[in-house]
């Protein structure tokens, strides 16, 4: 199992918000970046950052997810469910509510399941803050959101399988 573990920590996806020149990374399960072309940072409104955020979010999501499949099939492992239980285990994944938030509060992720996420920027935090710092807030709120997801889940499997 440590070759998988080794494995799942290299995964890396890097993914574009569709429609801005906004760029972000995952790596090692947890690690972000998050960056900007030029002059994207100075000029977009803070609610179409929201959503660009929030895009990334999932396209990240689904990068992982994608090479996560393919690290497991290469194992053999079967993941899929197999019987109502599993089923019934995989709903109540899609159903965890995770949040993450930058510790001084400007940059809030949420996400229901992995699949609808928000993000919610505080106003006035694009004027306040240089491009490196809403960048180093995003990716903060991002990881914390990951972790939540990862406890609440982990829970979950302690609940359904022991």
């Amino acid at each position: 199992m440590g070759e998988l573990a080794e494995r799942l920590d290299g995964i890396r996806v890097r993914v574009n918000a569709p429609g801005a020149d906004i760029k972000a990374e995952l790596n090692n399960r947890t690690d972000f970046t998050l960056s900007f072309g030029e002059s994207v940072y100075e000029f977009i409104d803070e609610r179409a950052l929201e959503r660009a955020l929030a895009s990334l979010a999932r396209l990240l999501y689904a990068g992982w997810q994608r090479q996560y499949r393919e690290a497991i099939s290469d194992t053999g492992l079967d993941i899929d469910p197999n019987d109502q239980h599993d089923f019934n285990f995989q709903e109540e994944c899609r159903a965890v509510e995770s949040y993450g938030e930058s510790g001084d509060g400007r940059v809030a992720l949420s996400v229901v399941g992995m699949d609808e996420f928000t993000a919610q920027i505080k106003r006035g935090t694009q004027r306040e803050l240089r491009e490196s710092e809403f960048a180093a807030r995003a990716t903060e709120a991002a990881a914390l959101l990951v972790e939540d997801y990862q406890v609440k889940t982990s829970e979950l499997k302690v609940r359904y399988y022991g």
